[in-house]
Parts: C-alpha cells; structure tokens; sequence
C-alpha cells in the first residue's frame, strides 16, 4: 500500500484499459510501458509540425525520430492531421534504405473545455478512415463539441485513445482535472512532460511524480512527449 498525493492509500492497481475506450488497442500496451525514460528516446506522443505551429516540416521531423532511435511517434498538432501522410511518406522512404523506423501514431492536439477549464486533449491511435470531426479544421470547435465529453467521445467513435496533455500547465489544479478527466472516461494523463522547457527535455522532479501517482491512483495510461515546437525533437 502507499499513500496518494491526495493522502488516499491505494494498492497501486496496474494501468487498464477505462470504460469506454477501444478494447484490446494496440496503444495501450504501449502507453503501459512508459516511465521518466521513455522520452524523448523511446516514445514520444506530443509534437508539432509546420502544419500547425512547429517548426519542423513533417519530413524534417520523422528525419529527427529516426535519427533518435524512437520506437514509437505521435505527430500531434492542433487541429490538424495533414503530418501523418507527410511524415509516414519519409518514414516509409527510410526503411527502404534500411534504416529501423518507428511505429507512427496518428494524433492531433485538441482544444476543449474540462471542468470549465480550457484544456488540451491528445487524441492518439485512432483510425485515420472515420473522420475525427469537427476536430481537424485548424481551429478550436464551438458550443457543445467544446466540451470535453463530446471530444472524448468523438475520440472513442474514431477508435482512438484520449490523453489529458500537460494537467499541470492550466488554472486549474491538476489534481482537480485529473479526477475531472479520469470520471469523463479519458485514458490516459500526459505523465511526463518537461514544464520548465529546458533545452534538452526532462521531466520536471516531483510535479510529475506526483501527477505520476494520481493517475495511477485512478487507473490511467501515462503518456508522455516533447512537446516539440521549435527545430529540436530533443526540446520543447
């Protein structure tokens, strides 16, 4: 037994898959592994491209995730799912040259609103053939498809996972939006993150752990990523 962040004793219970969410997905199995080491060598599931707001070109950013080893990859810009063909083209164009390449994700970054907070959703794994709409028109959705629930849901239909990226980074206490999430039936908390955007990313000490504890507390897949908005998949 341990103690919780929220001074609640738990048994630790090993990561499941949440009510609600694809059963048997590939992902979760994968999102069950990952620890503080898994980034940005391993697995990486927030990036940008210049389809959004990064810096790298889709192709440019693939480059980098084979040259890093990754064996996992989500291209996860805001509203937007023009990178996955890009950057799937030059991984595909990689291998053949012989070069190990890794497992690309489809994923886009969400806007929604969570407890009457504006947060991010990353929406991972889904099946690229059922349109994930009206989540991937550039722009934030309005009225109902704002809320959170109707993004998860939107999310589940597509076949995919719903990920809470960077609890910590809002107005809202994390813990408050992790429980908030986790009763809306999310799969996961974007676990490690590097909320001082150092050069090289790391994981920032305690806030994670204890963001860490929490969803382990209540059943959750952790997910981690860069981030990446500039030239860097090593840094934010």
């Amino acid at each position: 037994m341990h103690v919780s962040v929220d001074g609640m004793r738990s048994s630790r219970p090993s990561p499941r898959v949440p009510d609600g969410c694809p059963l048997f997905h590939p992902l979760t199995t994968v999102l069950a592994t990952v620890n503080r080491h898994s980034c940005p060598e391993r697995c990486n599931f927030h990036c940008h491209t210049t389809c959004s707001d990064g810096s790298l070109t889709p192709g440019e950013l693939a480059t980098q995730a084979v040259d890093l080893g990754l064996e996992h990859l989500a291209i996860t810009d805001h509203h937007s799912h023009q990178a996955y063909p890009l950057a799937q083209q030059t991984l595909t164009a990689l291998q053949q040259q012989g070069r190990p390449i890794p497992k690309l994700w489809p994923g886009v970054e969400i806007s929604a609103v969570l407890h009457t907070c504006l947060v991010h959703i990353l929406a991972l794994g889904y099946t690229t053939e059922v349109p994930l709409m009206p989540y991937l028109q550039g722009e934030a959705a309005h009225g109902e498809a704002l809320e959170a629930s109707a993004v998860v849901s939107a999310i589940h239909a597509a076949g995919g996972l719903a990920a809470l990226a960077h609890p910590a980074r809002y107005r809202l206490d994390f813990r408050v939006l992790i429980r908030a999430a986790q009763h809306l039936k999310f799969d996961a908390v974007e676990t490690w993150y590097d909320y001082e955007m150092l050069p090289q990313w790391h994981p920032s000490p305690l806030i994670c752990d204890d963001v860490d504890q929490l969803r382990q507390h209540l059943g959750l897949l952790a997910s981690c990523g860069t981030d990446t908005h500039s030239a860097n998949l090593r840094s934010r």
